[in-house]
């Protein structure tokens, strides 16, 4: 509570109980100023942003999506704000975010509350307001992933998806590779497994 609030407070408070003032309608108008400015000017609760946006969102950028996203996973609400290079023809649950280059590319993913993503959005901007998720690449995920690519069951397979032009029309040789190449870093890391990143959108619009 500010200086002035508490100082405007005190002032009123003595305004309805001082004794020399024994009218009834001045202490009642008194004790109703006093609730309104405590449930106004007085009230320090988190309150939503001049935009309509949650005060405590973070603001995450494409280009350094990969750096910042660690801190964030399952915890903040996040705004993201990119264009959109490509949506998955596979039901639509994936659109990828690029903001100047296409090589640094976001995962974003369906929520819930969202169906799909449009073909038509791509090339559009958009402003996404979500979670960030982890995926982790280990030994059992990717010998999972690899038996599916060798005994496919009709529905979409596991993997990374990374939004590169021509991915969804992989072989089971390019798939195959891909694996074994995560592998690889897997060994050149040190550790267990592999992170990767992304976004679960909880609204998205169209910036216009």
């Amino acid at each position: 509570m500010s200086r002035l609030c508490k100082t405007v407070l005190a002032e009123l408070f003595i305004f309805a109980f001082e004794p020399k003032i024994n009218s009834m309608l001045k202490k009642i108008t008194a004790l109703l100023i006093l609730t309104v400015l405590f449930f106004s000017s007085c009230n320090t609760g988190i309150k939503e942003a001049s935009s309509g946006t949650p005060a405590d969102t973070v603001t995450i950028a494409v280009l350094t999506f990969e750096k910042d996203a660690p801190k964030y996973v399952d915890t903040a609400m996040i705004l993201l704000e990119g264009t959109v290079l490509h949506t998955c023809r596979e039901g639509g649950k994936r659109m990828f975010l690029v903001d100047g280059t296409d090589s640094i590319r976001v995962e974003v993913t369906t929520g819930p509350d969202i169906t799909k993503f449009d073909e038509k959005l791509v090339g559009s901007r958009v402003r996404v307001y979500g979670k960030v998720r982890e995926l982790r690449i280990d030994e059992k995920y990717l010998a999972e992933w690899e038996n599916e690519v060798k005994n496919p069951k009709g529905s979409e397979p596991a993997g990374v998806h990374t939004g590169a032009r021509g991915h969804q029309d992989q072989g089971v040789r390019e798939k195959l590779d891909q694996i074994n190449g995560y592998r690889d870093q897997i060994k050149q890391s040190g550790k267990d497994h592999l992170s990767f990143y992304s976004v679960e959108a909880i609204s998205f619009e169209e910036i216009k």
